[in-house]
């Protein structure tokens, strides 16, 4: 469990806590669609930042005789069930209570404090994804947002600046809403603004769990790393040819690595073995995220 993933969950558990009381507390003053959809998303964040916490902790468990390769997967399981979560309890209630309001439109009241709440919630909100990207910074490495999201093996931080993007632009939604349901005293903008918000969110959950599920179903790396680990062992001057390579990604930066290599001729067996271990000793240096490393010498 990384310190930089750690700290980004606790900042959007914090952030998400203060957001949810404050705006169910707004709602039962104003009676505002908009903001008792973002309640409920600020709540489902916080469930999900708890999901993150579990799935983080028993990622860091290690190997053993019935999970051989660990239990690094732990936290894509997690983050899946997070996808979930905002798909169901966030996307589709909002969807359902927006058409709703849409259909039975009720005025909504004080709308100046709904306002005030929600221009503080941003401030919050901002805040999470600013230490959350601050997190990401070491891993993301000059790639742009959309590109890191698509690769990263961190899924913890992956979903927190990912829910965080949503919740920001929840907020907008939801203060777009009730800017024009005061402005124009029709309160249907209300329920359009809960409608805008569950599509947000329905969107954000395919997109979280179509990229944990290819991590589930044994993902490889980037094709980057994969060509920087062969380049690594073509350089051994032991070795005539790589073969084969396959890498799998089996936890948060957790690498399996398994070689296909043709050795240059060696004296006796015990030379080809001490061999393999220079190799396989060089390649853990060079590359700490292989937590698995499998090398077979063969022919053609």
């Amino acid at each position: 469990m990384s310190t930089g993933s750690s700290r980004a969950v606790a900042l959007a558990l914090a952030a998400n806590g203060g957001i949810a009381i404050s705006k169910f507390g707004v709602f039962l003053l104003t009676g505002s669609s908009s903001l008792l959809t973002e309640a409920i998303h600020s709540t489902a964040d916080c469930a999900n930042q708890v999901l993150l916490f579990l799935g983080m902790r028993q990622g860091s468990k290690p190997a053993g005789p019935k999970h051989p390769l660990g239990h690094g997967q732990a936290a894509f399981v997690a983050s899946f069930l997070v996808a979930l979560l905002l798909f169901s309890v966030g996307g589709l209630y909002s969807l359902v209570e927006g058409l709703h309001k849409i259909h039975h439109p009720e005025q909504p009241h004080h709308l100046g404090w709904a306002v005030a709440l929600l221009l503080f919630a941003t401030a919050l909100e901002g805040w999470s994804l600013r230490g959350a990207l601050r997190a990401a910074g070491p891993e993301r490495r000059g790639r742009s947002l959309l590109r890191y999201l698509r690769q990263s093996s961190s899924t913890e931080l992956v979903v927190v600046v990912a829910e965080d993007i949503a919740a920001l632009l929840g907020l907008v939604f939801a203060l777009a809403a009730v800017l024009l349901t005061l402005l124009t005293g029709n309160p249907v903008w209300d329920g359009i603004g809960s409608v805008a918000i569950g599509l947000l969110l329905i969107g954000v959950a395919a997109f979280v769990g179509t990229e944990v599920t290819s991590l589930l179903l044994n993902e490889a790396p980037p094709l980057v790393l994969r060509a920087a680990i062969r380049a690594a062992v073509d350089e051994d001057p032991a070795v005539d040819q790589v073969l084969n390579l396959v890498a799998v990604i089996v936890g948060s930066d957790r690498l399996m690595v398994a070689l296909k290599v043709k050795f240059r001729d060696q004296p006796s067996g015990m030379a080809m073995v001490a061999v393999i271990n220079a190799l396989e000793r060089n390649l853990h240096q060079r590359f700490p995220q292989i937590q698995h490393l499998f090398v077979e010498p063969d022919e053609d």
